[in-house]
């Protein structure tokens, strides 16, 4: 099968050419967007035909095949990570063509998209580098392709990036991002534990030094006595990075489903930390709503919910 989607990607090479233009001119796209977004015209075109986007992926990112194979055997990856939706309200636009998430979600053998509801990890990580979706923070790419999270935390260049040298994209950001927001939660971290082994080196080594961090917590009591605690962990940069000074980590324990789990990370200014941690948002009977393009079920389709909102400084 492998020989046969090589040799459609051979055959096709030249019409891939022709549509490949990156980056595109007249469009927000730089240097960084490439090859990502000219692939995702591409795939995008393809799936619109209902085609299999195998040959795309072998003739223009073949690397991440090989990452979404070593990510499938490595299902403890795909455990820790909860549901996203396939929709920006601030750009007010789909995020990833469809059939792109349909394709990875079968490679990778994560659940397939329910609708607009995917697996976060799968959208907010290999999803993300092939987005065509504008907003005025640059294209969802960025995160990855850009070295602020690497340079901030101190990391090496590549090892938080799409194509890293040990490791994955998926767990090399499920194991940063799981080692600051997972590490209090039992079941979680033996999930992490498991997964770490598909993890580069770099992603290991900050996990085990621990690190400080600032925690925003909404806690939302629903009905039949849940409890879900919406969680936002901020990580202090070593040092300023493409003008971000924080990471931020979310993740979502609920007890229905009996651990915590992750649902993205990027980078952030300290404007945005400022906001977030304002202290006229903390207290009591306050709204509380999830972020991010998360989705969980009975609290994200719940309409109005109020809670309590609180900060905390967690152990290393």
């Amino acid at each position: 099968m492998k020989i046969i989607y090589f040799l459609a990607a051979l055959l096709l090479l030249p019409a891939f050419g022709l549509g490949f233009e990156c980056p595109q001119k007249d469009s927000q796209e730089k240097a960084e967007d490439c090859p990502w977004a000219g692939a995702a015209r591409l795939l995008s075109e393809a799936a619109g035909r209902n085609e299999n986007p195998a040959p795309v992926f072998s003739a223009r990112a073949p690397g991440i095949l090989r990452q979404l194979d070593a990510d499938r055997a490595n299902p403890a990856v795909l455990k820790l990570w909860g549901e996203s939706i396939n929709y920006d309200e601030l750009a007010k636009g789909e995020i990833v063509q469809p059939g792109i998430l349909g394709f990875i979600a079968a490679r990778l053998g994560a659940a397939r998209p329910r609708g607009e509801i995917i697996h976060a990890g799968l959208e907010h990580t290999y999803g993300y580098l092939f987005s065509l979706l504008p907003t005025k923070f640059g294209f969802k790419r960025a995160r990855w392709v850009r070295p602020d999270i690497e340079d901030g935390l101190g990391l090496p260049r590549g090892s938080a990036g799409p194509s890293p040298s040990e490791g994955t994209l998926l767990a090399n950001i499920t194991c940063l991002a799981g080692g600051i927001a997972l590490k209090d939660d039992p079941a979680a971290l033996a999930l992490l534990e498991k997964a770490s082994a598909g993890c580069g080196g770099a992603a290991r080594a900050f996990v085990s030094r621990g690190t400080a961090r600032t925690r925003l917590t909404e806690t939302a009591a629903l009905p039949g006595g849940r409890r879900v605690d919406l969680r936002t962990d901020f990580v202090p940069f070593n040092k300023k990075a493409g003008g971000n000074t924080h990471l931020l980590v979310y993740s979502v324990y609920d007890s229905a489903a009996g651990q915590a789990y992750l649902i993205t990370a990027f980078p952030v200014n300290a404007d945005f930390v400022r906001n977030a941690l304002d202290p006229a948002g903390l207290g009591g009977n306050k709204p509380v709503q999830t972020r991010y393009n998360a989705f969980v079920e009975g609290l994200t389709d719940a309409g109005k919910v109020t809670g309590a909102r609180k900060l905390s400084q967690p152990e290393k």
